[in-house]
């Protein structure tokens, strides 16, 4: 009892910082410890249920049962009060003669993820419904919109860009889907039948952009064709023009742009004849334009001009509540490209894909998808299944069931070496409380790279 308590209050500090529930028990079963997690899980009060015995409290517990054999029990499923929970119990041994003192118990509660699963369930019937409806941001289908206000108002913003022949100017990440919006609003306006040209302005070299653009004439530079070659803007004659990454373009390059939208004609490369154009302008880009133009890096009457209509599209990590619209339609897509039944998702991988922030945005939410789907091959996607440093940002917190992830002991060893180094600034208070040498404790946060 003794070497019990001692080992309690030495480690009590961080074991109140896990969000898991913890219950310690002595060798007859008669509970020592909870932590503050187990009275938010089972909503029982701590005061009331130290000193019973484990089954006064939980009947159905496993704790004696593992004090009694001496071998743990993991994954274990239990009613307490009125909630389920799923435990992993292992016995606490006299270091000296290996005799059972004990038992702890980590367990998380089940009933509320039961309940996520019937919620998720029927967002899926839905979010399959509007799925149909709605569908990619990738192709020829109609764009997925969803419940983001600002999501919302920038479709709100193309709609309207649809409708008039005003040049657009459409902001946002890489990744977020700009092309696509650029696309809706051709699709929608009266130049659908027509030419939609994309060119990315970063991706062609500055001494080749020009021509690309406004086309060269034959003979126009060494290695040009004898026949001369129509330019981007002539090859979309009657439709739309997407400049992307418009802010990488060249300084120079731009005031050519801006007299072509004055204008409406172009000049060859090496030509003298001006050609006329009926082409409407969609511009996007990832960067700060009005900075660039204090900075005297892009020019300030180009910016104006194609700043008729703005739209801004917010990355994916400030839409986190049409995830899993996203995600499933993009499982959709991916199930039937790869020719294999739709996977489901287990609560923890969920929980996972939710909480990231996507700095790649929708382009990295799709590749995450592909190569879970690609990895898995049981149909359900576990966090096993996710790229590695998705796991890597949270390896402790996002295992919930024992068919789902329990943590690889490195990971639960790496985790409450950080707790213990938040709490205790102190690396020798650390390393005491972890019962472990200083020594070891500074290889350990060599190993794992922590920061501290």
């Amino acid at each position: 009892m003794k070497i019990l308590s001692e080992m309690i209050n030495s480690i009590e500090i961080i074991l109140n910082h896990v969000h898991e529930g913890i219950v310690i028990a002595d060798k007859d079963g008669k509970i020592l410890y909870v932590n503050e997690a187990n009275e938010r899980i089972t909503g029982l009060e701590n005061k009331k249920i130290l000193g019973k015995y484990v089954r006064e409290v939980a009947p159905d517990s496993s704790i004696p049962d593992v004090i009694n054999t001496g071998r743990e029990k993991l994954g274990v499923k239990t009613r307490v009060n009125d909630r389920y929970v799923i435990s992993n119990i292992v016995p606490i041994k006299n270091k000296g003669c290996g005799e059972v003192i004990g038992a702890i118990s980590v367990f998380l509660d089940i009933t509320e993820l039961e309940n996520l699963n019937a919620k998720l369930i029927k967002a899926e019937e839905k979010i399959n419904r509007l799925s149909l409806q709605l569908s990619s941001f990738i192709g020829n289908e109609e764009p997925i919109i969803g419940k983001n206000a600002k999501m919302q108002k920038a479709f709100s913003l193309a709609l309207k860009a649809a409708n008039i022949n005003s040049n657009v100017l459409i902001i946002g990440e890489s990744g977020t889907g700009k092309e696509v919006i650029a696309k809706f609003i051709h699709d929608k306006g009266v130049r659908k039948h027509k030419p939609f040209i994309a060119v990315n302005c970063g991706a062609i070299p500055e001494n080749l952009l020009e021509s690309e653009l406004f086309g060269y004439e034959a003979g126009a530079f060494t290695g040009a064709s004898s026949k001369g070659k129509p330019g981007l803007f002539e090859q979309a004659e009657g439709g739309t023009l997407f400049l992307d990454e418009i802010g990488d373009m060249p300084y120079p390059l731009q005031v050519k742009l801006l007299r072509v939208l004055q204008e409406k004609e172009i000049i060859r490369v090496g030509g003298t004849q001006k050609i006329r154009l009926d082409v409407r302008v969609i511009a996007a880009t990832n960067k700060d334009l009005e900075m660039m133009v204090k900075e005297k890096k892009f020019r300030e009457d180009l910016y104006y001009r194609l700043n008729v209509i703005k739209i801004d599209v917010p990355p994916l990590k400030e839409r986190k509540e049409d995830l899993p619209l996203y995600i499933s339609y993009f499982l959709n897509r991916l199930a039937r490209r790869l020719d294999r039944a739709k996977p489901k998702i287990a609560s923890a991988a969920m929980k996972m894909l939710l909480n990231y922030d996507y700095p790649g945005n929708i382009r990295e939410l799709e590749n995450i998808l592909e190569k879970s789907m690609i990895i898995d091959d049981d149909d359900l996607i576990t966090v096993e299944d996710l790229p590695e440093y998705l796991i890597k940002e949270s390896p402790y917190q996002y295992y919930d069931s024992a068919k789902d992830r329990w943590p690889k002991l490195f990971e639960v060893e790496r985790n409450l070496i950080e707790e213990s180094l938040k709490v205790f600034k102190n690396k020798s208070k650390a390393a005491q409380v972890l019962g472990i040498p200083r020594s070891t404790l500074y290889r350990k946060i060599k190993e794992y790279g922590i920061n501290c």
